[in-house]
């Protein structure tokens, strides 16, 4: 993998007059990371042990309280706010699979004077040998004064060696409606446990937990409070211009799961419904906003 970094300064941080924001950069696993007034908002990994970017943790602004879960126990793979295909020509990228390898074959991160962040990868994956999809992706966060932060997720994925396919387990729902298995890919956002009643999900039509899942919506919003009575609002909002839009979501609204420390998650559902194929040589550009701000209590 090559890699490139530009930090604010030499040393990786800086802090202007009464800007508390502050950039540092870890010199050997090149995460970086944002705080605002000492108290961590969000650290970017450029890659994993799986060979995926990845955010962890993403913090409540001003608080340093995680709002994500990095590898829990019921699904190790689970690593923050992330980005992963489920099947790739019917290879799984989603859960380990000797068939399927994620690399990251160069990654770039900078931030500018206003602390604005950015960091450029191009992935390769890699379906029993052969690389069937190149991505290039661009993640921008804008970091504000009192902590609140946007993240732009842009990446366009292209067919390598012939027509590609991609596809998720078939969703299912239960007696009720509610979704039961199945439909998960994309851009997903894996909540750190806490009792129930802390997260409460809401889209653009009114829908509520975890009759969220599976519709299209322009957005999808998690109204977050901590045992400790902080609030924040996370929303993850589709793109005009991505395929299919609007986009269903895939969403598990579970409060008193693993002994009532939740399983509680919010993603992207492109492929939710029905596969999509792109054919050899096709480009296809996805593009998505993450908000995260605190709520005044």
């Amino acid at each position: 993998m090559r890699t490139v970094v530009l930090s604010c300064v030499l040393g990786g941080a800086i802090a202007l007059g009464g800007d508390t924001r502050q950039y540092s950069l870890d010199p050997e696993t090149k995460a970086a990371t944002m705080t605002v007034g000492g108290k961590v908002c969000w650290t970017y990994n450029p890659t994993s042990g799986e060979g995926k970017p990845y955010f962890h943790p993403l913090a409540v602004p001003g608080t340093g309280e995680a709002l994500t879960w990095f590898r829990p126990e019921d699904h190790t793979w689970h690593i923050g706010l992330w980005f992963t295909w489920k099947f790739v020509n019917g290879v799984n990228f989603w859960e380990p699979d000797k068939d399927a390898e994620r690399k990251v074959l160069s990654h770039m991160e900078a931030c500018d004077a206003e602390k604005v962040f950015l960091a450029r990868a191009t992935l390769a994956y890699i379906a029993k040998g052969q690389e069937a999809l190149r991505e290039e992706r661009v993640v921008r966060v804008v970091t504000q004064p009192n902590g609140d932060y946007t993240i732009e997720w842009d990446a366009t994925f292209t067919a390598q060696n012939g027509a590609v396919k991609l596809d998720c387990t078939p969703a299912k729902t239960d007696a009720n409606g509610i979704w039961a298995s199945g439909g998960y890919a994309g851009l997903m956002w894996r909540f750190a446990p806490n009792p129930p009643g802390t997260y409460r999900f809401t889209d653009a039509e009114g829908r509520t937990d975890a009759r969220t899942c599976g519709h299209a919506s322009p957005w999808i919003e998690a109204a977050v409070t901590l045992p400790s009575g902080t609030r924040a609002k996370v929303r993850v909002a589709d793109h005009p211009g991505n395929p299919r839009y609007p986009n269903a979501w895939f969403s598990r609204h579970q409060p008193a799961a693993h002994q009532n420390t939740g399983y509680n998650l919010i993603g992207t559902g492109l492929v939710f419904h029905e596969p999509l194929v792109l054919e050899d040589g096709q480009a296809m550009r996805l593009r998505y906003t993450v908000s995260v701000e605190r709520v005044a209590e």
